[in-house]
C-alpha cells in the first residue's frame, strides 16, 4: 500500500479512511497527493525510483487484457523509449518523483 493503513485495521484491509484516500487519488490523479499515492503503488521496492522492472510488472498484466480483446498493444520497449522521451529522467531508466 502507498500508505500505511490506519491503526486497528485487520492486517491487509481499508478502513473507511484509506478508502476515502484510495478514491480521492483515483478520482484526480493531477494532485500531487495522488501522484504521490500511485507513484508508490508502482515503485514497488519502495526505494523512491520507478525501474523498467516495476513498470514490466504491471504492463504484462494490461498486455494480457488487450489480448483478451484482439488488439495489438505496444512493444514494452516502445512504451519505454516514449516514457523516457516525455520524461527526461536524469538518469536512464530511473523515474523518479
Amino acid at each position: 500500500a502507498p500508505r500505511k493503513f490506519k491503526a486497528g485495521t485487520p492486517a491487509g484491509k481499508m478502513c473507511y479512511e484509506d478508502f476515502v484516500w484510495f478514491i480521492l487519488s483515483e478520482e484526480d490523479k493531477t494532485t500531487d497527493t495522488a501522484l504521490t499515492y500511485w507513484f508508490r503503488c508502482v515503485d514497488l521496492d519502495g526505494d523512491g525510483v520507478i525501474r523498467a522492472r516495476e513498470m514490466l510488472y504491471f504492463y504484462e498484466e494490461q498486455l494480457r487484457r488487450l489480448e483478451g480483446w484482439n488488439q495489438e498493444p505496444v512493444q514494452f520497449e516502445d512504451l519505454l523509449c516514449q516514457l523516457h522521451d516525455m520524461l527526461a529522467p536524469h538518469q536512464e531508466g530511473h523515474f523518479t518523483l
